[in-house]
């Protein structure tokens, strides 16, 4: 990786993306922080990863907007001179069958798990990239089953799985483009006290550790010549429905 490489993760003053900020800092990656609500969280994570002498530059947007990213993305161009990785991370996930679903639901899950992700795409084609470059958009292990309790983003997280194979053929040679399927790695945010039993989760009864979720980061960007694909990180649960998701 090149000194001057730069990380843009969607979602990533929190949770997930802010762990993946922070390994991608320790690794060298000047970081594009995006946040929309988060700003608070946004400055501290800032500070955090400017201690790997590396460049910040916060970048907020709200990405069940996409109409407002081409000129909100037109602010990073005076400041950041290429975009090497970008990584759709940001993902909202509520409730909702599919008749019990409402329009409003079904726009904010377009618009942050396909669209947003869409455009950004093409905006990193405008802006290019220092070096062969790589978009990793986070699907969902659990795209394997047919499950309808939040039909939304399932189906928006399955429009995206798509849009990461067509996107890898438009960008080659120039970026590669794969993604990656967690399966149960933290409790949503309005999860039940106590979560499911071990026996629940997958098969090999654990919850995917962060770190195994960044080690198929670390696989991908140091692999030129996997495009096109998606590695579940899920332990076995694209196998066999979990039990958690039929409780909820």
């Amino acid at each position: 990786m090149a000194a001057s490489s730069w990380a843009l993760v969607t979602g990533g003053a929190q949770r997930i993306g802010a762990f993946i900020n922070r390994r991608l800092a320790r690794a060298g990656y000047n970081i594009v922080l995006h946040y929309h609500r988060s700003e608070t969280a946004a400055l501290a994570l800032k500070k955090e990863l400017e201690q790997h002498q590396v460049e910040v530059v916060m970048w907020q947007a709200n990405l069940a907007e996409p109409q407002a990213l081409p000129r909100g993305f037109q602010t990073l161009h005076g400041r950041v001179p290429h975009l090497d990785l970008l990584i759709n991370n940001a993902s909202i996930f509520e409730q909702g069958t599919l008749f019990g679903s409402s329009l409003a639901q079904i726009r904010a899950h377009m618009d942050v798990h396909l669209t947003s992700p869409w455009l950004l795409i093409q905006e990193m084609m405008k802006l290019g990239t220092g070096q062969p470059g790589q978009i990793i958009n986070i699907l969902d292990a659990n795209l394997a089953h047919r499950y309808t309790g939040k039909s939304a983003y399932f189906i928006a997280k399955k429009a995206l799985e798509t849009l990461t194979e067509l996107a890898a053929i438009e960008c080659a040679p120039k970026i590669r483009v794969n993604g990656i399927a967690p399966g149960f790695v933290l409790e949503a945010i309005d999860a039940v006290a106590g979560g499911p039993e071990p026996e629940d989760i997958n098969l090999l009864q654990r919850k995917v550790p962060l770190d195994d979720l960044y080690s198929a980061i670390e696989f991908l960007l140091a692999n030129h010549s996997i495009t096109g694909q998606t590695i579940a990180i899920d332990g076995g649960s694209h196998l066999k429905c979990p039990p958690y998701m039929l409780k909820n």
